[in-house]
């Protein structure tokens, strides 16, 4: 089978919605498929403002797709986001499936809520240039594509409260980890002691002022807990990157805190999960978040918000603690039971070790397949 993927995200390996693609894809070829992928740099470089790439993306993608039809021949697939799926033209014999890189419309309302409490402004014209233009647009890619995915129960549902598709078109395919991985992970007791680990990008959908208050409360309670905050931009000058993460921290916390920058080397970042005494993943909203089944796969013990669609597959005081969004006081409360309770953290990691173990790409690959010939049925 001939897969096209098609997004308008750059081509960036440390972004999970380029990530997970390039994960699926290889587990995909590994099956003997062959996969291709068109990235915003193939879509066009123009327009470059972001509000303006919003309505255009739809018909870069479009465009992109017809160009890679001519120049490499017939697709059985194009595995689209969402929001670029309702231009891709139809063409005989090829399925169209839609995929979530995270709901559009969650963000959206995590964002409102961001806006309310003061965290980030979004004018007006904004809180609406965005329903009108890429939430619209992701409306009309489920309703048009042949078959849909997404990354948690929450979002099927939504999708199907909204009548987008039925029943039968919607499957919810989770994240895997590198079975290779899992198999060589630390052992049970094994040491490491570089205290707490944040990994991902510096924005307020991640829960970022909420752990910087966490932790400010934890230094006030006496707890001397160090965080490690790995690759929180993206580009640009690394200096400037650091100081406004650190901006975000008490004065009490400064000697506490460590910034890396990002990295693409995957040896590298499972080099921490495997170092770290657990990991904080305070996201507001989030349709997955790999780093918790990566890092579960490590035995690094994982507290995580319950909006992380990742929570879904994970229970409360067995395989991960999960905590409410947006609440610092909570988020610091787990942190300082688990800090001081190594037989506890060990526990925990063992069973979410196990937890995760089925959580495979090839095993998402395989459930991926029968969305392919679901879509393609239609044709």
């Amino acid at each position: 089978m001939r897969i096209l993927f098609v997004s308008d995200d750059p081509d960036d390996p440390t972004v999970g919605a380029a990530k997970a693609p390039r994960q699926l894809a290889a587990a995909l070829e590994r099956l003997g498929h062959a996969c291709e992928f068109l990235h915003s740099a193939e879509l066009g470089a123009w327009p470059r403002s972001e509000r303006m790439r919003f309505a255009a993306s739809p018909w870069l993608a479009a465009r992109a797709v017809r160009g890679a039809w001519r120049k490499h021949g017939p697709f059985d697939v194009i595995d689209v986001a969402a929001g670029e799926a309702w231009r891709i033209p139809k063409c005989p014999g090829t399925g169209v499936v839609a995929r979530s890189h995270g709901l559009e419309h969650f963000y959206y309302h995590a964002l409102l809520d961001d806006h309310r409490a003061g965290m980030l402004r979004k004018p007006w014209w904004r809180r609406l240039w965005y329903p009108a233009t890429r939430l619209s647009q992701v409306a009309l890619g489920y309703r048009r594509a042949d078959a849909a995915i997404v990354l948690n129960r929450r979002e099927r549902d939504f999708v199907l409260r909204r009548g987008w598709k039925g029943s039968g078109q919607v499957r919810v395919i989770p994240h895997g980890i590198e079975a290779g991985r899992w198999q060589s992970a630390p052992p049970p007791m094994a040491t490491r002691g570089r205290g707490v680990l944040f990994s991902g990008a510096w924005y307020t959908g991640k829960g970022v002022h909420y752990l910087a208050e966490a932790h400010r409360l934890l230094v006030q309670r006496g707890l001397a807990v160090p965080l490690t905050v790995l690759g929180p931009g993206v580009g640009g000058d690394f200096a400037a990157i650091e100081a406004c993460v650190r901006a975000s921290f008490a004065a009490a916390s400064q000697p506490l805190l460590t910034v890396l920058p990002r990295t693409r080397d995957e040896d590298e970042i499972h080099r921490h999960y495997r170092e770290h005494d657990l990991l904080v993943c305070p996201s507001t909203c989030e349709g997955f978040g790999m780093v918790v089944f990566e890092a579960l796969s490590q035995r690094l013990p994982v507290i995580c918000s319950q909006t992380v669609g990742a929570a879904e597959w994970l229970r409360h005081d067995a395989s991960a603690v999960l905590v409410p969004a947006r609440h610092a006081v909570a988020l610091a409360d787990a942190i300082a039971a688990l800090w001081s309770d190594s037989p506890r953290r060990a526990a925990l990691a063992e069973a979410a070790h196990a937890a995760v173990r089925d959580y495979t790409w090839e095993g998402a690959a395989l459930e991926t397949l029968a969305v392919y010939a679901l879509a393609r049925e239609g044709k």
